[in-house]
């Protein structure tokens, strides 16, 4: 089973900056990717501790320093003071198999060893002095030339950039499931119809009386053997055929990696756009009622672009 892949949509003053799509290591430090995948989709709802919701929508990156990282995650105070993980407590660092070794690693931030609540950053480029100190559980695979525009945008005294940077929108890349193909029909045997059955008998007959005729019984084993060589090797056949056509059907052609990371974004962007659809479609319908009830209570009805006002014939 592949990795998880999470994603954040960047905005800076408000303006959008792009997507920046994740690989989570689950397979490597399964808690603290867990941890991360869960904030980024917000399913685990209001904190129990702080009663904020566990979500990084809305989140600002409160530290960028060029060429070396961003910085985000506090979700409570918004100042990096701040921060919370899913189990309710700071976890444990799972382990540092991974070195800090290249641009694009998303790496827990701590206070000291088995702090790690929510806060993250991401490399922009290699940091060995942080080996064996923060947990590498992830890494971007689209969208790094965001990361390094953010890196260098201008910042305050304390590395906080500017202009504000927030996580506008933030969720997890779900793989949807290819329907089952059909399988093929198993071809009919052919069987005689009523109309044709008279002239069956005829000729089963005949064949018959051919057999009956022949020069000798050795020469009749003779011809049964070699129709019955002759109906294997084409039942053979046919099961060999069947056979290959089953190994196609479970084994399909697997993906190159920037196919399935291209087909993940796609359909993200297809669920959004059906999602917003659904919205404006609401929307369109509180406010037909909305007219509705008004127009029952005061006889005025609002009507085209600019919402003119005209008074029903029976409200005069």
């Amino acid at each position: 089973m592949p990795n998880p892949r999470a994603f954040f949509n960047f905005e800076a003053d408000g303006q959008p900056l792009g997507r920046v799509v994740f690989e989570l290591f689950h397979d490597e430090v399964p808690k603290t990717a867990e941890n991360f995948r869960a904030l980024a989709t917000g399913e685990k709802g209001l904190s129990q501790v702080s009663q904020t919701p566990l979500y990084y929508k809305g989140c600002i990156i409160h530290r960028s320093i060029e060429s070396f990282m961003i910085q985000g995650g506090d979700f409570t105070k918004r100042n990096g003071t701040g921060g919370e993980s899913i189990y309710g407590h700071p976890f444990e660092d799972e382990n540092f198999n991974r070195d800090v070794d290249a641009e694009g690693l998303l790496v827990m931030a701590n206070r000291g060893p088995n702090t790690n609540s929510s806060q993250f950053f991401i490399t922009v480029r290699p940091c060995p002095h942080l080996n064996g100190k923060h947990v590498v559980f992830g890494r971007v695979v689209s969208g790094l030339d965001i990361v390094k525009q953010i890196s260098e945008m201008p910042v305050d005294e304390k590395s906080r950039p500017l202009k504000p940077v927030v996580i506008a929108s933030c969720g997890e890349l779900e793989l949807r499931k290819a329907p089952p193909k059909p399988r093929d029909p198993t071809p009919k045997s052919r069987s005689a119809s009523p109309a044709g059955s008279d002239s069956d008998h005829e000729n089963t007959q005949r064949r018959k009386s051919r057999r009956s005729r022949s020069a000798s019984p050795e020469g009749t084993r003779s011809k049964h053997k070699k129709h019955k060589s002759k109906r294997k090797d084409k039942d053979r056949k046919i099961d060999k055929e069947s056979k290959d056509r089953e190994m196609d059907d479970k084994e399909p052609r697997k993906e190159t990696e920037e196919e399935y990371d291209a087909r993940l974004e796609r359909e993200e962007n297809e669920r959004i756009i059906a999602r917003r659809k659904a919205e404006l479609e609401e929307k369109k319908r509180a406010l037909e009622r909305e007219h509705e009830r008004s127009y029952e209570s005061t006889g005025v009805r609002y009507k085209g672009r600019g919402q003119m006002k005209y008074r029903g014939s029976d409200s005069r």
